[in-house]
């Protein structure tokens, strides 16, 4: 339903943001809502099965079409801007935020899904200079302590709570901040050319670009110790009365059982192997708790 019109390109700073065309409303239509979404969500797939219109597009497809009174606008931005444009109240909401404390204070979250926790993406060869724990798993303190190795983040982008805590305690300058118009596609490249060591993702972003660019083959992802829960995403809107009357709304037309199995087709294929081992009985209890009868 939803067609990818780009109608253009503002350039600002470090940001960019690609406006798509607004759609058509039906006359006298009393709302107008834009969807803000990283450019990550039109990644064209090429794995059996999944949407070519990639993770995020197909959730304002279906909140368009059961939204038939508004006015729909789906803007392509960074997670910096998207994030100025709640704080500052416009009439505005984010498909996937990650929920933290520090966001819940600037805006209201309709959750959708459970995301597996970020890794650690690091070029194969300086992987003997990551500091592990007894468990194999990431030392990030000790990591970024160091100072050997270079990091490469996405500023304004949270990796979950536990993360975001330690990497809030980074020495100067063992990290350095982009904001691109996608979520990381660009920073796996500057790793995997040698620009950077390391980033910290999802291991379903790298399994996924790793189908557009070989040389991503030079990456691995690896556990980051002390984080590995589930994290919740949602849909963030501002902390207006608007923005709390749109959050309940998405909450409400996610919640059918229509809602769920949307969300669940929509998410469940870009779980890596790994994830739905490791996680898969906790995401679908997570979808079977939405529904009405077991509310």
């Amino acid at each position: 339903m939803f067609q990818s019109a780009m109608s253009g390109l503002a350039k600002k700073g470090r940001w960019l943001v690609f406006a798509a065309a607004v759609l058509a409303a039906p006359a006298g239509a009393s709302e107008r809502i834009t969807w803000l979404m990283p450019e990550f969500a039109l990644f064209d797939g090429q794995t059996r099965g999944q949407s070519r219109k990639g993770m995020v597009e197909p959730m304002a497809d279906y909140l368009i079409r059961h939204w038939p009174e508004a006015e729909h606008e789906v803007v392509i931005a960074n997670v910096k801007r998207s994030w100025r444009m709640i704080e500052a109240g416009e009439p505005a909401c984010h498909l996937v935020s990650l929920r933290t404390p520090e966001r819940e204070q600037l805006a209201y979250f309709a959750n959708t899904h459970l995301v597996p926790p970020a890794q650690l993406i690091v070029r194969r060869a300086k992987l003997a200079q990551v500091p592990r724990g007894p468990g194999g798993e990431v030392d990030l303190h000790r990591l970024l302590s160091e100072g050997r190795l270079r990091g490469a983040l996405i500023e304004g982008r949270s990796y979950g709570a536990t993360l975001d805590a330690q990497l809030a305690r980074r020495p100067a300058r063992s990290i350095d901040l982009y904001a691109p118009a996608d979520f990381g596609g660009r920073l796996l490249h500057m790793v995997a050319l040698g620009r950077a060591d390391f980033s910290i993702d999802f291991d379903f972003t790298l399994q996924f670009q790793r189908q557009q660019s070989k040389v991503l083959n030079e990456l691995v992802s690896m556990p980051i110790q002390g984080s590995s829960e589930l994290l919740q995403s949602g849909v963030a809107c501002p902390h207006t009365e608007w923005g709390r009357q749109t959050a309940a709304r998405v909450e409400k037309l996610f919640g059918t059982p229509a809602g769920v199995a949307a969300l669940k087709s929509i998410f469940d294929l870009w779980l890596t192997p790994e994830a739905r081992a490791t996680y898969g009985a906790r995401i679908n209890a997570d979808y079977a708790d939405r529904l009405p009868s077991r509310k």
